[in-house]
């Protein structure tokens, strides 16, 4: 996949999500009580597999920083969706199922009770050019599950192309890497809450070198085409309608699959 310089600039950073949820808010005979912390378990899941286009798979780790919520409160959450069939368990961490993905839909489109807003409208995006083509299973092995410096991980998401995400350590600040054979493209998705001053500049070297040693390891070159703070072109609005047609398009029946 090749990108111009302007559809470079349109692409948009990976959303960070918070939601509110009224209480009391999901009955019913087959799943029960569906308390908050499990809705925001798979509001989570859902939404970063919705922008990634692809099979998304978090670690437990991964689930509790990104929601900032205790490990007990997680595990809970996590042992009562696998249970109910909501979210599967797999080698890397844990997706959504179709029967959580509807049952996500039914909550938002029927109860309307997800407050959507993205937490910074600014990121800061590197895009590097590989001088060959690069295994896309090769270097998931090697980026997978890892952690680096500051960086630790969260999730990826298998599809068309390998998206791996961090968290920096300290912050709820993010870092996402997006990998097809002929390029990378690495964003660093600033905590509007972030009051430590962290360098998000030096993160994104931090990061840039890491994946391009990654490259080299497999015999591939990198060269680095542009850099800069760039602004997101979607709305929240924009977004929330997005969604609710992403989970729309899922069929009753799904809810009796796993």
């Amino acid at each position: 996949m090749n990108l111009s310089t302007d559809d470079f600039y349109k692409l948009e950073a990976p959303p960070a999500v918070e939601i509110n949820v009224r209480p009391n808010i999901l009955y019913t005979e087959e799943y029960s009580y569906l308390t908050k912390d499990e809705l925001e378990v798979l509001f989570l899941l859902a939404t970063t597999e919705m922008s990634a286009e692809g099979m998304t798979s978090f670690s437990f780790s991964g689930i509790k920083r990104q929601l900032g919520k205790h490990q007990q409160k997680i595990t809970k959450a996590i042992n009562r969706l696998v249970s109910k069939g909501l979210i599967s368990k797999n080698d890397t961490g844990y997706s959504i199922s179709n029967k959580g993905t509807s049952i996500l839909s039914q909550v938002i489109k029927v109860q309307n009770a997800v407050d959507m807003h993205k937490a910074t409208d600014r990121y800061l995006e590197q895009r590097i050019i590989f001088d060959s083509t690069i295994s896309l299973d090769e270097i998931a092995i090697l980026l997978v599950g890892k952690w680096f410096g500051s960086f630790r991980y969260i999730s990826h998401t298998e599809g068309k192309q390998l998206t791996v995400r961090w968290q920096l350590v300290d912050t709820k600040s993010s870092a996402t890497l997006k990998l097809l054979p002929d390029e990378a493209i690495l964003n660093i998705i600033p905590d509007s809450n972030d009051l430590l001053q962290f360098s998000y500049e030096q993160a994104l070297e931090d990061l840039s070198q890491y994946i391009i040693s990654v490259a080299m390891s497999l015999g591939v070159t990198s060269t680095i085409e542009s850099e800069g703070w760039q602004s997101s072109s979607i709305s929240e609005l924009e977004y929330a309608q997005k969604l609710t047609s992403w989970l729309g398009n899922l069929d009753a029946g799904s809810l009796s699959e796993n």
